[in-house]
């Protein structure tokens, strides 16, 4: 068993504040575009998936102190476990690449629109550098401390929002077809990687009775959260809200004090995109992490987040301005990988054998 690098604590607080910040910038306008005033209706089906799968892993915690590595090299061979390990590594890169795209759009579009926005988020490759290589006893304490500050940010923005709401505008309810609604299940599932994620947590913290339903109840207030903003901002947008891209950037800009105070709601989304920018540095120290045991620590982590963020730098580059492109592919066409990754895998980890199984045999 690999040592404990987490608490439960930490998982936990991972999963409501850097999963639920993510979600919060374009999935809204996203499920808008499909479902319309239904767009939480999309976004129930979609956590329902991710909660089953976070559950699945969770339990699975209770039965054995193995990696899901460590149970792949049991049950299928070293080979076979070191291949996962770059796949994984591999998505978890693909994972990242778009949320920094985004992350990239929204520094330029919120906070410095005069510069050009590629200028603007270069700087945060350096802190990506450092900490892609700190591995997740890092992420852990980082979410530690930002915990308590999101949830304070999401409260201040979710008050000046529901200020200027109108509910009416959600209703009626499943007044968009079920192929629409389903449309924006599958077209946003790249959105939601938080299976893989549990999965990589597996056997990395000491599971102690009841953490369970602790981390499946805490992914669970981080979905609530989500669920709860897309209502308030569809009913502060209605039928505008597929084109208000960066949603919690935009959603109490009609809060009345702000005429007074000025954009005092930029705070806030401050606070919410230093949340959003860690989850995704949590996509890379997971991927560093793989690449360093599937190469059986030759190269460290640290190594490893050098090469890593210069590849999605490259990228970055490259796909510069592409952004429609690229959310495409994503949305029409990985939505497979996701759904493999995120879910299939998390739950098909059951049929591997666990601790004393071999042995029994």
């Amino acid at each position: 068993m690999m040592k404990a690098d987490l608490s439960a604590r930490q998982i936990c607080f991972m999963l409501i504040a850097y999963s639920a910040a993510g979600k919060l910038l374009m999935l809204p306008a996203q499920l808008a575009y499909f479902s319309g005033n239904d767009l939480w209706i999309s976004a129930v089906i979609s956590y329902i998936l991710q909660i089953a799968a976070v559950w699945a892993v969770a339990f699975l915690c209770s039965k054995t102190d193995k990696t899901f590595f460590e149970l792949a090299e049991i049950s299928l061979g070293k080979v076979v476990s070191r291949i996962l390990m770059c796949l994984f590594a591999l998505f978890f890169a693909v994972a990242a690449f778009l949320p920094m795209y985004e992350q990239k759009l929204f520094v330029h579009e919120i906070f410095y629109d005069t510069i050009p926005a590629l200028t603007v988020f270069i700087p945060f490759f350096f802190l990506s550098v450092y900490m892609g290589g700190k591995g997740l006893n890092n992420a852990g304490r980082v979410a530690d401390i930002l915990l308590p500050l999101f949830l304070a940010a999401f409260a201040a923005i979710f008050v000046m929002s529901v200020s200027e709401a109108n509910f009416g505008w959600l209703m009626p309810v499943f007044s968009h077809p079920v192929k629409s609604i389903l449309r924006g299940v599958y077209s946003t599932l790249y959105n939601f990687a938080d299976g893989a994620v549990m999965l990589m947590f597996m056997g990395r913290f000491k599971y102690k009775k009841g953490d369970c339903t602790k981390i499946t109840l805490s992914y669970s207030l981080g979905a609530a959260l989500v669920i709860l903003f897309m209502l308030v901002f569809y009913s502060v947008y209605s039928t505008l809200s597929q084109d208000e891209y960066f949603s919690v950037g935009q959603s109490a800009i009609f809060f009345p004090a702000l005429s007074v105070m000025g954009r005092a709601d930029l705070l806030a989304v401050y606070v919410i995109e230093t949340a959003m920018l860690s989850g995704v540095i949590l996509y890379i120290q997971l991927c560093t992490d793989c690449l360093s045991r599937a190469t059986d620590g030759r190269i460290k982590p640290v190594g490893w987040s050098f090469i890593v963020n210069g590849v999605l730098l490259a990228l970055l580059i490259i796909f510069n301005d592409k952004y429609k492109g690229l959310q495409t592919v994503y949305g029409n066409i990985l939505w497979y990988v996701y759904a493999v990754f995120a879910l299939l895998l998390p739950i098909a980890a059951w049929l591997l054998k666990r601790k004393g199984e071999q042995d029994e045999k």
